[in-house]
C-alpha cells in the first residue's frame, strides 16, 4: 500500500459516521458514502484504482474485508470519522446494541479516541497520547452506555472466554478444599457428576458444583475466585485478595446462580435474576487495582462481544 496523504481533519464534514451501523450486507461502498471527498480520494490513492473497485463490493465484515481496518485506511479518515468507523466495527463484533447505546460510547469514545485505536491494535499519536486513560475509566465508560440486558451478555461473554483461557481445572480448585468438604463434594455428587467438575473449566466446575454448595466455606469460595481469578490474570494483590473476600460474603447467594447460567443459558432465571447476577459481577471488578484491570481491559478487547 502507497503511504497515504493526511488529510486536515478541518476539511472533514463533522461526526459523517455518527449513525454508521455494520451488518454483513454492508460493503465499502455504503463507507465511501458517508465519508468526504477528501477521505474517499486519499483511500484510492493507498489501495490503487483497481483495488478501489473491488472494495466497494466487499462486505466490510468479510474475511477478505481486513484491509479496511488497516492503519494506512484509517490515517486517510478524520479523528472523528476513524473513531466512529472503530465504534461500528466494535459495535458489531458485539453482535449489535440499541442505538441509544451506540449513541453513548460514540460520545465516550469522541472523546477518548486513543480508547479505540487502541482497541483496533493501531497506534495513537493524536493529543493526549501520552496520558492513558485509567482501565476502571474504560470499563465503566462503555459499561455505563449499556442497557441492564447488554451488561448482562458483556459479563457473560467476558468471563465465560476467562473461563475458557484459565489453565486451570475443577481438579485444582477441589485440591484446595479442606478434606472435609472435598470429602463433601465427593459424596454429595455422583461419580459421573463429579468426573464432571475435575474436569471442567474453574467457572463451569463451580456451575456443576452448586448441588454441593452447602459443603463449602465462604473462605473456601473466595480462596476459588482468587485462584481462578490469578490462573488467568497472573498473581494478585494482598488488597484484591482481601476485597474479593469481602464479595464473596455479600454475594455468595448469587455466585452458583450465575457459575450455573454459564453452564446452560437456557436455565430458567428470571430476567431481573440475570440483571442483579450481572451487576454483581461488574462489582468484582472494583477489588482489582489498575495494573490488574489492564489485564483484564488486554484479555477482553481480544473478546468478540465484550
Amino acid at each position: 500500500m502507497a503511504t497515504p496523504t493526511p488529510i486536515p481533519t478541518a476539511v472533514q464534514p463533522s461526526l459523517a459516521l455518527r449513525n454508521f451501523v455494520l451488518d454483513m450486507s454492508t460493503t465499502g461502498g455504503d463507507l465511501i458514502d458517508h465519508i468526504s471527498e477528501q477521505e474517499a480520494a486519499c483511500i484510492k490513492e493507498v489501495v490503487g484504482d483497481a483495488g478501489y473497485q473491488a472494495m466497494l463490493d466487499i462486505p466490510l465484515l468479510a474475511a477478505n474485508g481486513d484491509s479496511w481496518g488497516s492503519a494506512p485506511l484509517f490515517d486517510c479518515l478524520s479523528t472523528e470519522n476513524a473513531v466512529l468507523l472503530g465504534v461500528a466495527l466494535l459495535d458489531a463484533a458485539a453482535g449489535g446494541r440499541s442505538e441509544e447505546t451506540r449513541m453513548c460510547i460514540a460520545d465516550f469514545a469522541l472523546e477518548r479516541p486513543e480508547l479505540i485505536y487502541e482497541r483496533l491494535g493501531l497506534q495513537w499519536s493524536g493529543e493526549g497520547a501520552s496520558h492513558a486513560t485509567g482501565p476502571r475509566t474504560v470499563i465503566l465508560g462503555f459499561y455505563n452506555c449499556m442497557t441492564g440486558r447488554e451488561r448482562a451478555d458483556v459479563l457473560i461473554n467476558l468471563y465465560t472466554a476467562l473461563d475458557a483461557a484459565s489453565p486451570l481445572s475443577g481438579k485444582n480448585l477441589v485440591a484446595l478444599l479442606p478434606e472435609p468438604e472435598a470429602t463433601c463434594v465427593r459424596d454429595a455428587l455422583s461419580e459421573e457428576e463429579y468426573g464432571a467438575l475435575v474436569n471442567a473449566t474453574p467457572l463451569r466446575a463451580a456451575g456443576l458444583g452448586v448441588i454441593a454448595t452447602d459443603c463449602l466455606t465462604l473462605d473456601s469460595v473466595a480462596a476459588f475466585f482468587v485462584i481462578a481469578t490469578e490462573g488467568v490474570l497472573g498473581n494478585i494483590s494482598d488488597a484484591s485478595v482481601d476485597c474479593i473476600g469481602d464479595f464473596v460474603l455479600n454475594r455468595h447467594r448469587q455466585l452458583p446462580v450465575f457459575a450455573a447460567y454459564l453452564n446452560d443459558r437456557s436455565l430458567p432465571f428470571s430476567s431481573a435474576d440475570l440483571m442483579e447476577v450481572a451487576e454483581g459481577g461488574f462489582e468484582l471488578f472494583d477489588c482489582l487495582n489498575e495494573d490488574e484491570l489492564v489485564r483484564v481491559d488486554r484479555l477482553a478487547t481480544a473478546i468478540p462481544g465484550a
